[in-house]
């Protein structure tokens, strides 16, 4: 399982890479509670941002809307605004959709599906690791404002599309039958809060700044 990089609509695992325009993809059809899942818009929007000819009208739709994306889409928006130049926007997003991936792994109840992150990270970190050790002030400044962003707005994308980065969501895919109990995908909304602070805490000491 680890070896898959971004798990997207109908549990299509995709590999996106500006640089070496490429695709890969292994198709798995969701079962049970997974497939009610929405990932569908968030999916087109990522091969929007990979196409040429459509990624600059993509990027100013996420600029507009940018709480209805969920961290892979910020992800690969960050990429493509740091390829176009655009770099301390870039690492901006890059931090937002950093902390936002957090807490989504937070939230998650499903343990395996966490990897999420660390996949995420290893994705996309590459690209922007020179500048962003090259240019500190930018990263901390950038923290600051992704920090403030997260605190302002309220996302409205579907947080679950990290379930499908767990071992759980393979089960009854492969025609096996589907567990007897609905698996749970997330935490109890009551202990959200807690862990939206902790997210915060964990993500300002990464960054040194304040939460």
């Amino acid at each position: 399982m680890n070896t898959f990089k971004i798990l997207l609509a109908g549990l299509a695992l995709l590999t996106f890479s500006l640089k070496a325009q490429e695709v890969k993809t292994i198709e798995v059809k969701p079962v049970g509670i997974y497939a009610e899942i929405d990932i569908e818009g968030q999916n087109r929007m990522m091969k929007q941002l990979y196409d040429p000819q459509s990624r600059n009208a993509s990027v100013d739709t996420i600029f507009n809307n940018i709480t209805h994306y969920n961290p892979p889409v910020i992800y690969l928006f960050s990429e493509a605004l740091f390829m176009n130049g655009e770099k301390e926007s870039a690492i901006q997003w890059y931090l937002y959709a950093q902390l936002n991936a957090m807490y989504d792994a937070a939230r998650c109840a499903d343990n395996s599906a966490k990897q999420a992150v660390i996949i995420l990270e290893e994705r996309f970190r590459p690209t922007l690791d020179e500048y962003m050790k090259n240019n500190k002030a930018t990263v901390t400044k950038s923290a600051e404002k992704a920090i403030d962003l997260f605190k302002k707005v309220q996302s409205d994308y579907d947080i679950r599309w990290i379930n499908l980065h767990g071992i759980n969501s393979f089960e009854g895919a492969f025609g096996e039958e589907l567990p007897k109990e609905t698996p749970k995908l997330t935490e109890d909304k009551v202990l959200w809060p807690s862990m939206k602070a902790k997210a915060l805490k964990e993500f300002a000491k990464m960054h040194g700044v304040k939460e």
